[in-house]
């Protein structure tokens, strides 16, 4: 047999678990006691799961953002430590844990939301029974399934299309009965919509109401394509004095990281020129402010990132890596430009920026594609229509 590569059904009225009729427990697997975009998509489908059917809970290996966050939302969150989800230190330690908190909590779902934080709690979810799914965001290092599929997953979610079927050889060979299904990524349409007033506020706040604001969006690593963007941003400050440029995202996969950049930025003689923003909750308002957002990414899953920044009408210049080009249409809802090249991510931007009705243009477009393909119910409803149909029991066969 197999691995089966599916999408996911349509609503239907089922039992919400396994030949009983109580809501649905789903414990969460964190990929990260921090708020990057695994987490945050996580935050959003825990936000829209049907609570008459599904209840939540939520497991990370340490506090921080991620159990601030569920503590305001009355999320039931536990912490079961682990320097290293996916190594073999400590594995039997943490899957015991675990299984005495699936059992305690009645667990039908466990839903861990990277590979290398399945790994004791796909162990643990075998011993009782529980269904197991795990999620893609970036795809997968060479290794990285084969190191945490210690015991199959019964589905796998990509994070867009192309991505499952990409998985879905190596899955097939390391769990040839599970399932990979596309399930893209979504936003909130309501938040994340064009509004000038927010817009005008960030620019005021930031002094530069009547001067371009160029914006890449994303935590701050190497593989975001910062240096690119700096880069960039020095050929574009050459050519448009007045041009600002800002950065939002945090250092949430490489700690120290921001000062190898603002030093950076200093070389380039950027220094007043750029603004870091770290990570900010108006996430929304912010991006309402740019004139453009780019993401120059060396790799991506499908980003959040450039699907708000779509919502939000703006211009979008990234890198057609991943599930990029699933959202950003070149010459249609944006610009695609080559990874870790300066000089045509520049040019890019400074077209836009020089070509205020195109850029409008790609603005209005993105935002169509966005709302008919990659709302946050829909993501919802696709995971939740996953759920469904592995919690439905299998037909038994007629016998004579």
């Amino acid at each position: 047999m197999s691995a089966t590569l599916s999408m996911p059904g349509e609503p239907s009225a089922i039992t919400p678990a396994r030949g009983r009729t109580r809501a649905c427990n789903v414990l969460y697997v964190a990929n990260s006691s921090k708020i990057g975009g695994a987490n945050r998509s996580l935050i959003d489908l825990i936000s829209r799961l049907d609570r008459s059917r599904y209840r939540s809970h939520l497991v990370m290996a340490t506090d921080g953002p991620m159990s601030e966050w569920a503590r305001t939302a009355a999320i039931p969150y536990h912490i079961v430590a682990g320097d290293d989800w996916s190594g073999r230190r400590d594995l039997v330690r943490r899957a015991v844990r675990l299984l005495a908190l699936l059992a305690a909590r009645r667990i039908d779902i466990v839903h861990a939301m990277a590979p290398t934080c399945y790994r004791a709690a796909g162990v643990a979810a075998r011993v009782t029974g529980a269904v197991r799914v795990v999620h893609l965001g970036y795809p997968p290092e060479p290794g990285e399934l084969e190191r945490s599929f210690v015991s199959g997953p019964d589905a796998v979610l990509g994070c867009y299309h192309q991505q499952a079927m990409e998985a879905a050889p190596e899955v097939a060979r390391l769990a040839p009965r599970c399932r990979v299904i596309g399930v893209p990524n979504g936003i909130d349409l309501e938040r994340f919509s064009p509004r000038p007033s927010a817009a005008a506020a960030v620019r005021a706040s930031f002094g530069v109401e009547n001067r371009p604001l160029v914006l890449i969006v994303g935590h701050l690593s190497e593989v975001k394509g910062y240096p690119t963007f700096l880069r960039a941003a020095r050929t574009i400050a050459n050519a448009v004095p007045d041009c600002a440029f800002a950065a939002l995202g945090g250092e949430t996969v490489s700690p120290g990281y921001g000062k190898v950049l603002h030093d950076m930025a200093v070389g380039l003689g950027l220094a007043n020129r750029v603004r870091f923003l770290g990570w900010r909750p108006d996430v929304a308002d912010v991006l309402q402010a740019a004139d453009v957002v780019t993401l120059p990414s060396r790799a991506e899953g499908l980003p959040l990132a450039v699907l708000e920044a779509m919502a939000c009408a703006r211009p979008v210049v990234a890198t057609p890596v991943g599930g990029v080009p699933d959202a950003v249409v070149n010459e249609e809802t944006g610009l695609l430009v080559p990874p870790d090249d300066p000089r045509r991510l520049a040019a890019a931007i400074l077209r836009l920026l020089r070509d205020r009705e195109t850029a409008a243009r790609m603005g209005a477009a993105g935002r169509r594609r966005v709302e008919s393909s990659f709302s946050l119910e829909s993501f919802a409803s696709g995971v939740e229509a996953v759920y469904r149909d592995l919690l439905t029991p299998a037909p038994r066969l007629a016998t004579a």
